[in-house]
């Protein structure tokens, strides 16, 4: 027991390379190489451009004028100077659409998010993919390895008499079989590595050999709540939120559109020619005061839309609440399910590999045929990669879960 402790140990617990680049690097050359943060950027830009646009409605505007009125009768009239407008009370509309403007804003920055969640999902799924057909490959060639050494040994034991010559058919068919094996396994390995180059930039030699930081493996992870109530804060959700309450504001604007509307307007004469009407003024002030009365249902209709609206979204902000739940729970459970497949693994493979010793043993004594030999062998082998493929799926699925709750590499 002592020495399978000590074997599991050094398996688990002993420091290896990973992978030249780490996962956060690999992230931070990928937000580099695609364009999604300049065009959120440039979106930013363009909703806080629209909010001082918005703004401005509060401020008034000053234009030179100049008029010419030429009537049946009458000398013609002329006049030039500046005019002065602002809007006094538009029933509190303007002050919610600049609200809805800086929601906008908010959208904006919260999309740059969400989309650096989706580059960094897809970067977790090329990397530890990338990991898994590294970690393959070099299986597959000690299995191709370990076949030709079959071979190799029993093409001298037929030579002297000691094994059959269906032994040595089976050998090679099994080395056969496990050089198919491993050019698929190159195949796998040059179309992840590929995918893993694109995304970050990084050259193969960047990139260097790939194996699992043992230590990631052995990292604990928050509770299912605690994930819960981070994937819930997202910024999707934050989004939908946020159209929520611009929804609340257009439809207050619909409410408001019959409240009344008071405009000031101001003009200064620099020359006036052909009026005798207020001849010696040289400005004037007034006041105009506008109250819709009626407009053929059309704000009725438009209230009533925004009202169905807000409802939508209200709708769709409740299924998409439990979408998020319940992705999160597959990934936890996934990550719970993998996680624990792990120790039987390490035995199993612990145990076929002796198993492996053993057999090997007892065919140079002839107690066993060769067939046993590759069966140990194939088992060996099979739980090796059993238990490094379940390794690297341990921290696949926890950063796909950290994703999925929106955390993101500092």
């Amino acid at each position: 027991m002592n020495a399978l402790y000590f074997f599991f140990s050094i398996l688990v617990f002993a420091p290896q390379v990973s992978l030249a680049v780490t996962l956060e690097e690999s992230y931070k050359s990928a937000l580099t190489v695609y364009q999604s943060d300049k065009i959120n950027e440039s979106k930013q830009q363009q909703a806080s451009d629209a909010l001082s646009q918005g703004r401005s409605s509060y401020l008034p505007t000053l234009s030179a004028r100049g008029t010419y009125l030429n009537q049946d009768g009458s000398v013609a009239q002329r006049a030039l100077g500046l005019n002065l407008a602002a809007n006094l009370f538009n029933g509190g509309k303007d002050g919610e659409k600049i609200e809805n403007l800086k929601a906008d804003k908010s959208i904006a920055k919260n999309t740059m998010v969400l989309d650096r969640i989706a580059l960094y999902s897809e970067i977790i799924d090329a990397y530890y993919n990338y990991l898994l057909n590294s970690s393959e490959i070099k299986n597959l060639e000690l299995l191709k390895n370990q076949s030709k050494e079959r071979v190799a040994e029993i093409k001298k034991r037929v030579s002297i008499g000691r094994s059959r010559k269906g032994e040595l058919l089976q050998a090679e068919a099994q080395l056969s079989s496990a050089e198919a094996q491993a050019s698929n396994g190159q195949g796998l390995y040059k179309q992840s590595l590929e995918k893993i180059k694109l995304l970050t930039g990084f050259n193969e030699t960047v990139l260097g050999s790939a194996e699992l930081d043992n230590q990631d493996v052995q990292k604990e992870v928050k509770s299912f709540e605690e994930y819960s109530r981070l994937a819930l804060d997202r910024e999707d959700v934050k989004n939908k939120k946020l159209e929520i309450e611009k929804l609340n504001r257009s439809l207050a604007i619909s409410r408001n559109h019959f409240m009344p509307k008071l405009d000031l307007t101001s003009n200064y004469y620099a020359y006036k020619a052909g009026s005798t009407t207020y001849k010696n003024s040289d400005w004037d002030v007034g006041l105009t005061l506008s109250i819709p009365l009626f407009e053929g249902g059309s704000a009725q209709s438009q209230m009533r839309i925004d009202l169905e609206k807000k409802l939508t979204s209200e709708y769709q902000l409740s299924d998409l609440e439990r979408k998020v739940i319940v992705d999160l729970s597959l990934k936890y459970e996934t990550y719970k399910r993998t996680f624990d497949q792990v120790e039987p693994f390490m035995r199993a493979f612990d145990l076929a590999r002796r198993s492996y010793e053993e057999t090997l043993r007892d065919y140079r004594l002839g107690l066993v045929t060769n067939l046993d030999v590759l069966t140990a062998l194939n088992l060996y082998l099979d739980r090796k990669r059993d238990l490094e493929k379940t390794r690297i799926q341990v921290v696949l699925t926890k950063r796909q879960l950290e994703a999925a709750a929106g955390v993101l590499p500092q």
